[in-house]
């Protein structure tokens, strides 16, 4: 009897060993081919030249929004996405936006609006029509906003899943 106990421990320890080893390697293959992990979310950067709207869209065919930024180190690891795809610092779209009420940002996936690495007098409205925010703007590569209608590269940023 002891012995029937004791190899049924056995194999149901071996089986959720298996099932963990199993659980680990689909988490570990979940990052998305092309896609760099920062935290709990992912990044990838685009190179087409798109209107915000439009590249929002395209954002949102690869189930993921423009970036929203919620720190210094997630602003400088998505500058290093980009320079790995560019090797430069090319202005680029982000998702963050006024459009609905001058000076209201807001993060178009919903981040709440915490951070911002603006350049010094932005964002301006200079005008009153800059509505969409891009980073790596001047020799500061900082964010500054823009009318949404400009064509530049994106980011997006995907949630792990």
């Amino acid at each position: 009897m002891k012995l029937l106990t004791a190899s049924a421990l056995l194999c149901a320890m071996m089986a959720l060993t298996t099932a963990a080893e199993e659980h680990l390697i689909e988490k570990r293959a979940t990052c998305p081919r092309g896609w760099s992990r920062y935290g709990n979310r992912y990044f990838q950067y685009f190179p087409h030249h798109l209107t915000w709207a439009q590249a929002q869209r395209y954002c949102q065919l690869k189930k993921a929004n423009l970036a929203s930024i919620r720190s210094l180190g997630e602003y400088r690891k998505i500058q290093r996405v980009i320079y790995r795809s560019t090797h430069s610092y090319p202005v680029t779209w982000i998702g963050g936006s006024d459009a609905q009420q001058e000076r209201y940002w807001f993060w178009i996936d919903g981040t709440p609006f915490t951070y911002a690495y603006w350049c010094r007098g932005e964002p301006n409205n200079v005008w009153h029509r800059e509505h969409c925010m891009h980073m790596n703007w001047t020799g500061r590569k900082c964010m500054n906003d823009k009318p949404c209608n400009y064509r530049y590269p994106f980011v997006c940023v995907r949630k792990r899943r």
